[in-house]
């Protein structure tokens, strides 16, 4: 007989990701106060330099061929005319951090990177932004894209394994989308989707209403544990 699968996806932490208590952020903020992600926001935009007058994108990520970060060294260029400044948080792929740094070099105004893991200022990042650009080329689950929804940070994915199980693409679905859903991780598919992200999130009243439908979304472990109950009852059975 052929092998059942059952696919449950990830939860996170809710205690550690929440906005309106975190520690390392600028300022609290829940889904009915969001003038707190605003001065988040505003305390990044201040660190890099930048003035407020883009979308603000973030990536943490770990920099490997699986996530896709690569293909914004390709699509650099292209961020001011897109309307994003994308600040890129990881560690990984000497190629890979190579790469990204000399983008960033070249393309000082509009995109930032930080190699390594920092805690404090992954936080930062998920609270402070607009977006969050994720184009994995393959991605069982994925935190970053329930860490940012928690935090009001809009993610941009591809449509590969877990993402699509968990951000539902605006354009298709404009009163329960989440996200924005590349079709591919390629450089076209996410110039594409990230456009299809700023005329859809560009204006802040709209961006206010899907950041509060993402952070009013349970992204905890209550579902999924109670899904592997479930799966072992039925084994043990």
């Amino acid at each position: 007989r052929g092998a059942a699968v059952s696919g449950i996806v990830n939860g996170i932490d809710t205690e550690v990701w929440n906005p309106a208590d975190d520690a390392h952020i600028a300022a609290g903020f829940t889904a009915e106060d969001l003038s707190g992600k605003d001065i988040c926001r505003a305390d990044v935009l201040t660190e890099l330099g930048w003035p407020d007058d883009a979308v603000l994108a973030v990536a943490v990520s770990r920099l490997t061929p699986q996530k896709g970060l690569d293909l914004i060294v390709d699509i650099a260029h292209l961020l001011g005319d897109i309307g994003i400044r994308l600040v890129v948080l990881g560690a990984g792929g000497r190629a890979e951090e190579q790469a990204l740094c000399a983008a960033a070099e070249q393309h000082p105004d509009h995109l930032a990177v930080r190699i390594g893991y920092d805690e404090t200022l992954a936080h930062r990042l998920f609270a402070a932004g607009d977006l969050l650009v994720m184009p994995s080329r393959f991605e069982p689950c994925g935190l970053a894209q329930l860490q940012a929804m928690r935090y009001g940070t809009v993610p941009v994915v591809t449509a590969v394994g877990g993402l699509v199980d968990t951000v539902v693409d605006l354009d298709a679905h404009p009163r329960t989308g989440t996200g924005i859903v590349a079709a591919s991780a390629s450089a076209v598919d996410l110039v594409s989707a990230l456009h299809r992200a700023t005329r859809r999130l560009g204006d802040r009243r709209r961006l206010a209403s899907v950041q509060r439908r993402i952070m009013n979304r349970d992204v905890s472990w209550t579902e999924p544990a109670q899904k592997y109950i479930e799966m072992y009852r039925r084994i043990a059975r």
